[in-house]
């Protein structure tokens, strides 16, 4: 099999379910509780792809995955955002590696 028509072939499956849906449903007519319920989606991704990781990072010392977690958590809940919480994390991780707590 060529090559090019693999690449493309896969460029297709990839690329159309990204793009058709911006075709097939108009925002303006779409439910209240459905766009409530799509907001939440980037959120609960990330939390589903950061959370296992984060909790198995120090395997060793989950202490101070909690602590990071909760550093994160409160950044999150008074701050809101993505970015600033994640900083808080890694911030407080450096501190505590820093201090020699871990």
């Amino acid at each position: 099999m060529n090559i090019k028509y693999l690449i493309i072939g896969m460029m297709l499956v990839t690329m159309l379910p990204r793009i058709l849906p911006f075709f097939l449903f108009d925002t303006e007519k779409m439910p209240k509780g459905v766009k409530t319920f799509l907001s939440y989606v980037p959120y609960t991704v990330l939390g589903a792809l950061v959370l296992p990781g984060s909790l198995s990072a120090l395997s060793d010392k989950w202490m101070v995955s909690i602590v990071c977690l909760s550093a994160a958590w409160v950044t999150g809940w008074y701050k809101g955002g993505l970015i600033l919480p994640v900083i808080s994390a890694v911030g407080t991780a450096v501190l505590i590696r820093l201090i020699g707590i871990a």
